[in-house]
């Protein structure tokens, strides 16, 4: 498939905003400790949770990872074109599956030992401790690298839709002007999220979770059909103003419209079914305002960084080459942080502010000493330029 570009070409705004966006997950998750609609979710919640930790993590919910998947799909476009298929799927195998593989079972390790370390010398221990005697068997789960997971498997069913361009260029041919984008996704990834809670949960589960390829899926051609159409992300900056109002506006009834906090008895109910879903049309009007709010803000990160974040320097190319391995580790590190934080007298604020600085101390600094310069840096991102 054509592309007018060369292969040799860095796309800085992409770089920064991968980066950026695999760094998110690490404020994400250190505010689901501090958030009321988490409490009796979350490992590490905190007696005294803020609704502000409400407002940022679902807002950061709705656009973090279909940013990713954007961005995930651009890059493979430019691989495949630049490799061909068999390179290209050695390559994300390399990159992506070998990880996956290899520190999956060492970051469960690091999970299970966190818990057993805060159940033994945590006071106030979070209400999820209370439910898991009630699981039927323990879920075997990819935990936070389920994005790699099914990042791989998109991989694949791209390689699969090269072979057919004809196919390929008629999914591209819809996301060619900006009202199509702005208009027919909402309803594309509202069939899939009809079927979820509300708000949708991560597909971390040890199978292919289908609806995540039509939600994250979908993002991920969508990020694909941007470079051999670098001109619509000019031609969406007009909308810029007009996305996020509307993105403001949907988040703003999203908030109304989302469920009540789970009790604790329906997070037992919760784990015994392995699924939440709701249905009907107070629902699916829910789902409608949610896939609209995931869009607007999507869109206007993308374009946003293409406007203000194509140069880079030493240090945004650092934290670029740093962010795969940040990401990683970073969810034992936070809750190895955040444990001892849970009986302390400080303001939640505090709390948050600590657990994000040291855990993001602690992953720069196990990259410059044992990543950066060796054969796990080299593994993970390949030879640096």
């Amino acid at each position: 498939m054509g592309v007018n570009m060369s292969h040799d070409t860095r796309y800085h705004f992409m770089d920064n905003l991968r980066a950026q966006a695999l760094l998110l997950g690490l404020f994400y998750h250190a505010a689901l400790a501090y958030s009321p609609f988490m409490h009796n979710l979350w490992f590490t919640s905190d007696a005294n949770p803020s609704y502000v930790f409400d407002l940022f993590s679902h807002w950061l919910h709705l656009f973090r990872m279909p940013v990713f998947f954007i961005i995930a799909g651009f890059f493979a476009h430019f691989l495949l074109d630049a490799k061909g298929s068999k390179a290209f799927l050695w390559h994300r195998t390399k990159r992506i599956a070998l990880p996956l593989l290899i520190f999956l079972p060492l970051l469960t390790i690091a999970f299970v030992v966190a818990l057993k370390w805060e159940a033994s010398t945590v006071k106030n221990l979070p209400a999820i401790f209370s439910a898991f005697s009630y699981m039927k068997e323990p879920q075997l789960s990819t935990m936070h690298l389920w994005f790699l997971w099914n990042l791989f498997g998109f991989c694949l069913v791209f390689a699969l839709l090269w072979q057919s361009k004809t196919t390929l260029l008629y999914i591209f041919k819809l996301f060619s002007k900006p009202l199509s984008i702005i208009v027919l996704l909402p309803l594309i990834i509202s069939c899939s999220l009809y079927f979820q809670y509300v708000p949708f949960s991560s597909p971390d589960k040890l199978k292919i979770e289908f609806w995540s390829y039509g939600f994250y899926g979908v993002f991920f051609l969508l990020g694909a059909s941007f470079y051999t159409n670098l001109a619509i992300l000019e031609a969406l900056k007009p909308y810029t103003k007009y996305l996020f109002i509307i993105g403001a506006v949907s988040y703003s009834v999203y908030l109304q419209r989302l469920p009540e906090p789970m009790s604790i008895e329906q997070v037992i109910h919760f784990m015994q079914l392995g699924q939440a879903k709701a249905q009907g049309i107070e629902h699916l009007f829910t789902v409608l305002v949610q896939s609209i709010s995931v869009v607007s803000w999507s869109l206007l990160v993308i374009v946003l960084a293409y406007q203000f974040m194509a140069q880079t320097n030493s240090l945004f190319r650092y934290i670029s080459d740093a962010s795969y391995w940040v990401y990683l580790i970073h969810f034992p590190v936070l809750m190895c942080v955040q444990i001892p934080l849970i009986d302390a007298s400080v303001s939640i604020f505090i709390k948050y502010a600590i657990s994000v600085i040291i855990t993001l101390l602690i992953c720069f600094l196990s990259y410059y000493l044992f990543v950066r310069h060796t054969f796990i840096g080299l593994f993970l991102n390949g030879k640096r330029a």
